[in-house]
């Protein structure tokens, strides 16, 4: 009998070696499944990814070879020449108001320098008036002088 007590334990320790072996293998189903969930969901993040990355390649793609198809190198040599241009119509337009600005302040001071003269001579013209005036007044009053003021007048404006 003693066999079979011992047989028994033996049995007994076997099965709780089982079970524990089980309850471990259990934990790592466990955990290989949820390994096995998280790899499924970063394949799927992973496939998206993949997708969206395919669309702009293609879109890419795309681009290049109308940029191809169009001529891409001429397209830039085009604008650097459009701009060269630009540069050189600004330039010209630059000039050209520059030249109207000139000819504009030259007219202006042509135009100054004209009333300059015009109030010089209408000065000229108000003094000589206002002598004439006063040299009238002084023959009527003193006849001798109007002579001699006369004189005086033509010499001025010899």
């Amino acid at each position: 009998m003693e066999k079979d007590v011992e047989k028994f334990l033996q049995a007994e320790e076997s099965a709780e070696k089982l079970i524990q072996t089980l309850e471990k293998l259990q934990t790592e189903a466990k955990s290989y499944q949820g390994a096995t969930n998280e790899l499924g969901i970063a394949r799927d993040k992973l496939l998206e990814l993949i997708e969206s990355t395919k669309d702009v390649v293609s879109n890419s793609y795309e681009v290049i070879k109308t940029l191809k198809d169009i001529g891409g190198p001429e397209i830039f040599e085009r604008f650097t020449k459009l701009e060269g241009k630009l540069d050189g119509s600004a330039k010209s337009i630059e000039n050209n108001l520059n030249e109207k600005f000139t000819k504009i302040e030259n007219k202006i001071d042509e135009g100054f320098n004209k009333q300059s003269s015009s109030i010089k001579n209408t000065k000229t013209f108000v003094i000589i008036l206002l002598l004439i005036s006063l040299a009238t007044i002084a023959g009527l009053v003193f006849p001798n002088y109007l002579v001699e003021l006369n004189n005086i007048i033509y010499n001025i404006f010899r």
